[in-house]
This record gives structure tokens, sequence and C-alpha cells, in this order.
């Protein structure tokens, strides 16, 4: 590459790195900072600065705060699941302490009261003792906890599945630009070395590549699987329905 060449590549990669400075400077404002110096290493032709400043900036976490959007709704659903998964066992453990109290204090007063079954006093309220879940009250509040808990878990499982994939793959892809154009610096710094480090540069840099890329492959086909599985799904439905249908009308 001729020498102008080679200047004007190395300002259009400082141009790029100013951009993704630019971009990065809305989140994090010391990253960006790292990549302006990048960038005037780059256009200085400083491979000392150049190696140092890129091996500080990591692509995978750089694509995640650029591609990246956290959701309040989405925290507040994990938050949610966290909490319900402790909430039956707080309930029912509340409500057998109000229970054993109330029980101790009903065989107290009423002693004729001991041979019948904990359980049947307890659904009968301990004789309407205040402040006393009965049994079936307890069964439902747990039982609709639990559903709220199976619940969210799905949704939270969907969309790590589904949406988290898509996601992923977007990371990745981001993840590579990153890769590619920070090597690129490394290497247009490396004009001024010798070959055989040059080579060493370029080589790494296509390793990595074809790590990423097959990253991003696998992600896609562990979607393509789900979307056949859902698939497979929605055919054993179909099949379980109409076989209802047809013992129906046997019947």
């Amino acid at each position: 590459m001729a020498r102008a060449d080679r200047a004007a590549e190395r300002t259009r990669t400082a141009d790029e790195l100013l951009a993704l400075s630019d971009e990065v400077r809305r989140r994090d404002a010391a990253l960006a900072v790292v990549l302006d110096r990048l960038a005037v290493s780059v256009r200085e032709r400083q491979h000392d600065q150049v190696r140092g400043y890129s091996g500080a900036i990591d692509p995978r976490s750089l694509a995640e705060l650029l591609v990246a959007r956290f959701s309040l709704f989405w925290g507040l659903l994990e938050v949610a699941r966290s909490v319900l998964v402790f909430s039956p066992i707080a309930v029912t453990w509340y409500a057998l302490s109000t229970a054993s109290d109330a029980y101790e204090r009903l065989i107290a007063t009423h002693p004729g009261l001991v041979s019948r079954p904990f359980l049947l006093l307890w659904q009968e309220g301990f004789a309407n003792t205040p402040g006393v879940l009965r049994f079936s009250t307890l069964a439902i509040i747990d039982a609709s906890l639990i559903g709220m808990l199976i619940a969210l878990s799905l949704l939270i499982h969907f969309r790590a599945e589904i949406r988290d994939v898509a996601l992923r793959t977007r990371i990745l892809l981001k993840e590579s630009e990153i890769r590619g154009l920070i090597g690129h610096a490394e290497s247009l710094s490396a004009g001024d070395l010798d070959g055989a480090v040059s080579e060493e540069l370029v080589d790494q840099m296509v390793a990595e590549e074809r790590r990423v890329y097959e990253r991003a492959m696998e992600r896609e086909q562990r979607l393509f699987d789900l979307e056949t599985a859902v698939g497979d799904l929605r055919r054993a439905a179909a099949d379980l329905a109409a076989a209802a249908s047809e013992i129906r009308g046997v019947r």
C-alpha cells in the first residue's frame, strides 16, 4: 500500500473509531475517552499506544452496551418471580403459626374437641377464631401464588429462548464489527513493524472472526430448532384435539 493510501486508511479508521466513540458516549463516557485516544493513536501512528488502548477494550462488553436495552418491565417480572418463589412458603408457615395458636386456645377452653382432627378444626376456623386462615383458603392462596410463579417462569423462559436468541445474535454481529475495526486499527499501526508481527496480528484477527461467526451460527441453529419444536407441539395438540373429538363422538 502506498504511503498516501495508508495515511488515508488510517484517517478513515480513526474517523470510524470516533464515530463509535460518539455512539458509546451516551452510555459510558470513560469508554468513549479510551476510543477517542485509540483514534488519535491510530492517526498519529503510535503503535504501542494502539496496542495498549485496544487491549483495554472488550469487544463483547462494548457490543452488549450498544445493542442491549434494559427493560423495566422485564426487570420487574424477574423481581416478581424471585419474590414469588418464597411467598407460598411464607404464607403457609404464617397460616400454620396462627392455626397452632388458635388450636391451643380452643383446646384449652373446650377440652372435648381434642378428639376431632386438627385439619377439620382448622377448616372450621377453630370455632371462628378471628385472624385465622381456613385450610381451604390457604390452599387457594398457595395454588394461586404457584400458578403465578409458573406463568411468570414460562413467560421469562419464552423471552430467553425466543427474543434473547435474536438479541444475542445481534450482539455477536456487533461484536464482530467492533473486533474487525480494532483489528484493522492494530494492523495499520503494525505496518511499520516486521512482517512476522504483522502476520501474527492478521492470524489472530482471522481466528477471532471465525470464532464469532461460529457462535452466531450456533445461536441461529438453536432458534431454528426451537421453532421446529414449537411446530411439532402444535401438530401434536391438533392430533390430540382430533382424538378427543372422536372419543366424544363414540360416546
